[in-house]
């Protein structure tokens, strides 16, 4: 009889401790591989996501946008953007695949971690007051940020998974590394529980953060309290795990596992209840069949109990074998799933250093498009110069036609200007729009002729150097003027003329026409190339998109798409396969104050003769502004360096300085400040080759009374003096 009962209590307890262990091990498995699914999706988006971000922050626009704090241009460029992500732009397709990411909501922080508001921008349906709140709580962890985090933010006092947002925290740098601010985007949180678990009641998920609880199902404020202070007290030890808890409504076990170790935002972690109850009743109903298994046993009889207690033992004795078999397994299970998770880790870093060496091998090609579009664009306005520059030496008949040289001459003229702005137009793809900018009035008709002359060498004489016969078609009727930069909008109308030769490989028909149309002068650019798909159409404005392989920069198309903005006209493209492609510009009619027309005129007026000092390294640059000055009755002594320049100044006064700013030995900034120290009242003009890419601090312009970008024309260096002549 004793045997028997040591027996029954020896299974009985051996059944149990073999059954929890199975329950146990079955259950991390099933949070184990849920997790895995979990963090493969979640991975899967916030790739996506994060290379979007750092995408955008390396957009000029938005960096120029911080660094000037236009918050309006900033929403602005980043809502067009973000528009493929944003829930507000989602389309009904998208909508059907639940994996897509769509964010909440996005905002900007600024370099001290303060949130830049949107005011009436769509950033996002979250109530801004609760949002920027929240954000302005998480920007102290931007200094700490090396370039771009992931973690989670609570918008609201809510228990449940809605209260919560995935955000990504992606830094914004300048091209020397300077911080200019940051960008925060938002997604809902998604519950890991399948439907069918989490409607069966079979175990219910949340998120751990800030010592609270989210989970979607409602757990009642002390088993909070518990679940909360357990969590706590085990993270504070590993970063993944269980424990057993014992709530009002029966006992669980706790799974946890943080989301997302390295984040630099407060640590969040997934927790799964798993309830106990069912396997508690299996314990119970497995220990009375065991007990009535030995009351049968005592019942048929003490002298039987021997050898029935011999036979019981050999069960026993598998059970013990089959639990320390389990033990083992599981053992060995352990072993494999850490060398699994160092390999994943391995692969991790490999992943990420690799995606550097990409994002560096895109950012040289970027540059290369670039350089390859500047050089496009100067190719573009030399094409004119070389052109008519060979017509006047091969054929000098032609210089004694005065009407024809002289065309040829402002041409030439027209063209060195395009090609001197060339560099200044590069600001077109990050500088916003100023809406206070003006524009003179311009003929659009008379400069469309022009772009048409200027453009002859490349539709005509290159044209049928390969075959092909180009024609030139205008219909121009007369328009009102437009408020326009000619340069710009010459420039526009140029690259759209190339385009079109390039597009009619064995030739055809250019079209341009001008018409009025609701109070909008209309220009029509028409080929009847080879035309585009719609694929190809919608994506032709974008900058770097190309369809001529190598030989195609990308930019062309994108800096006229800028220069109409600037102007702020409307650009329509129009095109399909074998249909040719017509290009329709809009633009403002230029208001009454604005109608007339600014004509630069070089005609001698009495002006006063002074004594001016030039000084400039490059002794062509020094020639020309010399004869420029001596055209007009001024006296001209000439340096070579600042150095040079300042003993000069020193052996005789003058009246005007004239200087360049880069120079050897003693820069423009340098010789201006100790010529002011001398003789304040005498003017000083600066020179600057480097255009509108920089910008003249106060400390190097205060000894300097006008900068003028090169090259500088007679018109501009005339209209400068009689300036500082009147302020004087």
């Amino acid at each position: 009889m004793l045997v028997v009962l040591v027996v029954t209590g020896a299974t009985l307890y051996l059944a149990e401790r073999n059954a929890q262990a199975r329950y146990q091990e079955g259950l991390d498995a099933q949070f184990q591989d849920q997790m895995r699914l979990f963090t493969a999706l979640q991975e899967a988006r916030r790739q996506a996501i994060t290379e979007k971000c750092r995408a955008l922050s390396h957009s000029v626009r938005l960096r120029a946008a911080l660094e000037e704090e236009d918050v309006e241009d900033l929403y602005r460029n980043a809502l067009t953007e973000l528009q493929g992500i944003l829930n507000a732009k989602a389309s009904s397709s998208d909508k059907a695949d639940p994996e897509i990411p769509r964010a909440s909501f996005f905002r900007f922080l600024d370099a001290h971690g303060s949130v830049l508001s949107p005011r009436e921008f769509p950033a996002g349906p979250i109530d801004p007051e609760t949002l920027d709140q929240t954000l302005e709580l998480m920007s102290r962890a931007l200094k700490n940020v090396k370039e771009q985090t992931v973690g989670y933010i609570a918008l609201n006092q809510g228990s449940d998974l809605t209260a919560l947002r995935e955000v990504v925290l992606t830094k914004v740098l300048d091209w020397d590394g300077k911080e200019l601010g940051a960008l925060v985007l938002g997604f809902p949180v998604r519950n890991i529980a399948p439907a069918d678990a989490t409607q069966s009641g079979d175990f219910n998920s949340g998120i751990w953060l800030s010592k609270q609880l989210y989970i979607d199902r409602k757990v009642r404020a002390p088993d909070q309290h518990l679940l909360a202070q357990g969590v706590g007290e085990a993270m504070t030890l590993h970063n993944t795990g269980y424990f057993p808890a014992d709530l009002e409504n029966g006992p669980y076990l706790v799974f946890y596992k943080a989301l997302d170790p390295h984040t630099q935002l407060e640590p969040a972690y997934e927790v799964c209840l798993y309830p106990l109850a069912a396997s508690l009743r299996e314990q119970r109903a497995r220990r009375w069949k065991i007990i009535g298994f030995g009351a049968l046993v005592l019942g048929v009889g003490f002298v039987a109990s021997l050898f029935l207690a011999k036979g019981l033992s050999k069960p026993v004795d598998k059970i013990v074998a089959g639990s320390v078999e389990n033990f083992t397994l599981r053992r060995q299970a352990e072993q494999e799933l850490r060398e699994t998770n160092q390999e994943l880790e391995k692969a991790l870093r490999e992943l990420k250093t690799t995606q550097q060496q990409v994002i560096q091998q895109e950012r040289l090609h970027a540059l290369g498009q670039m350089a390859s579009g500047i050089a496009h664009d100067f190719n573009n306005t030399l094409t004119p110069i070389l052109g008519f520059s060979d017509l006047l030496i091969e054929k000098a008949g032609l210089l004694d036609d005065k009407p024809q040289a002289i065309k040829f001459l402002k041409l030439l003229r027209t063209s060195a200007q395009d090609a001197a702005s060339v560099v200044n137009r590069l600001r077109e793809f990050y500088r916003p729009l100023d809406k206070n900018e003006e524009f003179p009035a311009v003929d659009l008709p008379a400069l469309v002729t022009q772009a048409v002359s200027l453009t002859e060498p490349k539709w005509r004489q290159q044209a049928q150097a390969i075959g092909a016969t180009i024609r030139v078609d205008t219909n121009l009727q007369p328009v009102p003027p437009v408020a326009a930069d000619e340069s710009a909008l010459r420039e526009a109308l140029t690259n759209l003329i190339f385009n079109a030769v390039d597009a009619m490989p064995t030739g055809g028909v250019i079209t341009l026409e001008t018409t009025t149309e609701n109070g909008e002068a209309v220009l029509r650019v028409s080929d009847t190339g080879t035309g585009m798909t719609e694929a190809v159409r919608q994506r032709c404005l974008e900058p770097f998109f190309s369809t001529k392989g190598e030989q195609g920069t990308g930019l062309g198309l994108s800096m006229v798409y800028g220069i109409i903005e600037r102007h702020r006209g409307r650009l329509d493209v129009q095109s399909a396969p074998g249909q040719g492609t017509t290009f329709i510009i809009r633009l403002p009619i230029a208001k009454p104050a604005e109608k007339k027309v600014v004509a630069a005129t070089f005609e001698q007026t009495s002006r006063p003769a002074l004594n001016v000092l030039v000084v400039d390294d490059e002794p062509r640059v020094c020639e020309v502004i010399s004869a420029f000055l001596r055209s007009d009755g001024h006296g001209v002594t000439t340096a070579s360096n600042g150095r040079e320049g300042l003993e000069q100044f020193k052996a005789k006064p003058f009246d005007l300085i004239v200087t360049d700013r880069a120079m050897p030995e003693m820069n423009g900034d340098q010789m201006a400040g100790f010529i002011k120290k001398v003789s304040p009242n005498t003017p000083v003009i600066l020179l600057t080759g480097f255009g509108a890419l920089i910008e003249v601090t106060s400390a190097q312009s205060k000894d300097v009374d006008v900068v003028l970008s090169k090259p500088v024309t007679l018109g501009a260096l005339r209209k400068t003096i009689e300036g500082l002549l009147h302020a004087a």
